[in-house]
């Protein structure tokens, strides 16, 4: 299991907002039956790698299909394989801990 989280920005685009090319990214995440979370500069998702990767891949695909020429991805791998780890337990470690 690892936490990726990413940031995908389509360049080039005819508008300032990016929220439509973010929607479309969050249902790929969703119909690859990912767990994901969103925040204010990127979104996290949970998962294997290949799922992930595979995903991201149609994520590109997808925006590219959107009009998008040109997209830049940043990637944060959290890949750890002692245990299994999820986006919550590393939130509740860090607000319930002592």
């Amino acid at each position: 299991m690892m936490i990726v989280e990413l940031s995908v920005v389509p360049v080039g685009t005819s508008e300032t907002s990016v929220s439509s090319y973010v929607r479309a990214a969050l249902r790929v995440f969703a119909e690859a039956d990912l767990d994901y979370k969103v925040n204010s500069m990127g979104t996290c998702v949970e998962g294997e790698w290949d799922e992930i990767f595979s995903a991201l891949k149609t994520v590109h695909d997808r925006l590219a299909g959107m009009g998008c020429h040109r997209i830049v991805t940043t990637v944060k791998i959290d890949d750890r394989r002692d245990k299994r780890g999820t986006m919550a337990a590393k939130v509740a470690a860090v607000t319930e801990g002592s």
